[in-house]
């Protein structure tokens, strides 16, 4: 089983990301912020993290790189933001991550990158 961390600091989008991810199959969690990503990361567990690039306390491009730098390549990260412009997906891709979403985010958008990814 999948199991996936979403972290993103609005509560929405954390819930709509959620409901869309367990009608996929996928077990989920979430995290606010970076500090409670990395806490839920060190539980171990999981396989895919979907990340926000604009968190309030650290962005998201910051905590893809600390992630990348304890865990390595252990877990596929696709970053999502409100800003869908190619240099941001290539941005991502050079820090690390394995996808890009734009926001909005829908069922088919997740599906279609986790699907990519083989993580579904």
């Amino acid at each position: 089983m999948t199991t996936c961390l979403i972290v993103d600091d609005v509560t929405v989008t954390r819930y709509s990301a959620r409901v869309f991810l367990e009608d996929l199959g996928v077990d989920v969690l979430d995290a606010e912020d970076g500090e409670k990503a990395i806490n839920v990361l060190s539980k171990g567990n999981v396989n895919v993290i979907l990340l926000d690039w604009h968190l309030k306390k650290k962005s998201g491009l910051d905590l893809l790189k600390v992630i990348r730098s304890e865990y390595g390549n252990s877990m596929k990260i696709v970053m999502f933001s409100g800003v869908e412009r190619e240099d941001k997906t290539k941005e991502a891709i050079a820090a690390g991550a394995n996808g890009y979403i734009a926001k909005p985010t829908t069922k088919e958008k997740i599906e279609a990158e986790f699907k990519r990814l083989s993580v579904i």
